[in-house]
């Protein structure tokens, strides 16, 4: 987290956690909309793997991307009681993110972010570093995601075609 560790010393960062498959994430409070409860998700056909379909929200349609399927975590069929829709601003356009669960807001000290480590950047892919850094919070390790670099950009431009239900 660029920002967050030039921060001076003493300031805090303020992250969604959330959960996938029993790891810990988290994003800048910054870039979330909202979390809702998973309502209707409405599959589109020919869609492209990772998005599990779009939802309406107060008569917008949002596409919904299932981060696990993103993450490579196997696909659950039927998801948890506590699954929610973390409504994310990427490009001046509303995405949801299918996590497992949203335990809690964070704060943590900029000194305790610690960079992403060489080893396990995502340099190989089109959406490069789209991890931040590693956050430090009690005895926990959250992984701490860049939303403007979750999608790549083709990854954008076939959310905008489940949107409106073109193909490609």
């Amino acid at each position: 987290m660029a920002a967050e560790r030039e921060a001076p010393s003493g300031q805090m960062v303020q992250l969604v956690n959330f959960r996938l498959r029993g790891e810990e994430y988290g994003v800048d409070i910054g870039g979330v909309r909202e979390i809702t409860r998973v309502t209707d998700i409405t599959r589109i056909p020919e869609a492209p793997h990772f998005v599990r379909g779009v939802t309406n929200l107060r008569g917008q349609v949002i596409p919904v991307v299932d981060l696990a399927d993103q993450f490579g975590y196997s696909p659950q069929d039927e998801l948890p009681a506590s699954a929610r829709i973390v409504m994310i601003a990427v490009d001046d356009r509303t995405v949801g993110m299918l996590v497992d669960e949203v335990p809690e807001v964070l704060k943590i000290p900029a000194e305790d972010i610690e960079p992403t480590p060489e080893l396990i950047r995502t340099q190989e892919t089109e959406r490069k570093d789209y991890i931040k850094g590693v956050g430090k919070y009690e005895d926990r390790l959250i992984v701490l995601l860049d939303l403007d670099k979750l999608l790549a950009p083709s990854e954008m431009e076939k959310l905008g075609q489940a949107e409106t239900g073109e193909k490609e």
